[in-house]
């Protein structure tokens, strides 16, 4: 865990687990690609960045299709439930991409408002998650991908954050 000035790079068929904790991607990606790995349990990634003067700047969430990930949030702490946050302050239009063929637990909550995910995966996504909640500016779905968004909240100690998953009582929607 700690705080990772221009991006984090997992690259080359590496093979990492993380400990548990916040891992802040500062002024770049979180990339993982050519045949790498990426494991952890009790993570979350907080995606930030300074003001950027242009897009190729905005932090950015990208799994290649050769990757092989498995991610669970924490159950305690400031990012419980949380997989990722994408912070609000940024602009709108940083694009994400889960296009990894081995993506099937991303246990937690994929908190982007500002930014864009993209999905295109050719093998299930999610679908070994007890639950994965997605929150995004917006969702593109390309090459029909099978993204499963499980709901199975009693299923892990990992906590829903309040706002987003099972609610009772009426719900609303306002502009």
């Amino acid at each position: 865990p700690g705080v990772y000035c221009g991006g984090l790079h997992v690259t080359g068929g590496a093979n990492v687990t993380l400990m548990p904790g916040v891992y802040v991607i500062k002024d770049g990606s979180f990339m993982v690609d050519s045949g790498s790995t990426l494991s952890g349990n009790g993570v979350g990634f907080y995606l930030t960045a300074t003001l950027p003067t242009s897009k190729s700047t905005f932090p950015n969430l990208y799994f290649g299709s050769d990757t092989h990930i498995s991610l669970s949030a924490a159950a305690t702490g400031e990012m419980a439930g949380l997989l990722f946050f994408e912070d609000r302050a940024l602009p709108t239009g940083a694009l994400h991409a889960i296009l990894s063929n081995d993506a099937r637990n991303l246990l937690g909550t994929i908190y982007l408002s500002r930014g864009f995910l993209g999905v295109a995966a050719t093998s299930p996504v999610a679908d070994q998650s007890a639950y994965t909640i997605i929150v995004a500016n917006a969702l593109l779905l390309y090459g029909g991908p099978e993204l499963i968004l499980n709901t199975n909240y009693s299923a892990t100690a990992v906590p829903v954050p309040q706002g987003v998953g099972p609610q009772t009582g009426a719900v609303s929607l306002s502009q």
